[in-house]
């Protein structure tokens, strides 16, 4: 140890590792959940809605064709609502529709 620094922290339990990245942990949780009911809840849809991203409280997809557009936007409403009973918290409130940016679901 250099003279001055800090001494590492000696963890004694789980629960002070887990205090250190709570915050990190609760993120990465919410998305894991949300990735996992996305594709539960449009399931063959998957191959023409990819879900890109999230942004605040805007759920980003995108979509192939047209006519899957036309189906998303009015089944949107519905995906907010199921997408929420999963969360502690209502997350997400719209779907933003992004051009197909040529992102492969292989």
């Amino acid at each position: 140890m250099k003279f001055g620094a800090r001494p590492r922290e000696i963890w004694s339990s789980s629960a002070q590792l887990n205090n250190k990245y709570n915050r990190l942990n609760a993120r990465l949780s919410r998305l894991m959940i949300l990735d996992h009911v996305w594709s539960q809840l449009v399931g063959d849809k998957e191959k023409f809605w990819k879900l890109i991203g999230v942004k605040g409280a805007c759920l980003y997809v995108s979509v192939k064709l047209s006519v899957a557009r036309n189906e998303l936007i009015g089944r949107r409403e519905t995906l907010i609502r199921e997408l929420n009973k999963h969360f502690d918290k209502p997350w997400i409130q719209k779907i933003e529709i992004v051009k197909d940016l040529g992102v492969s679901n292989e």
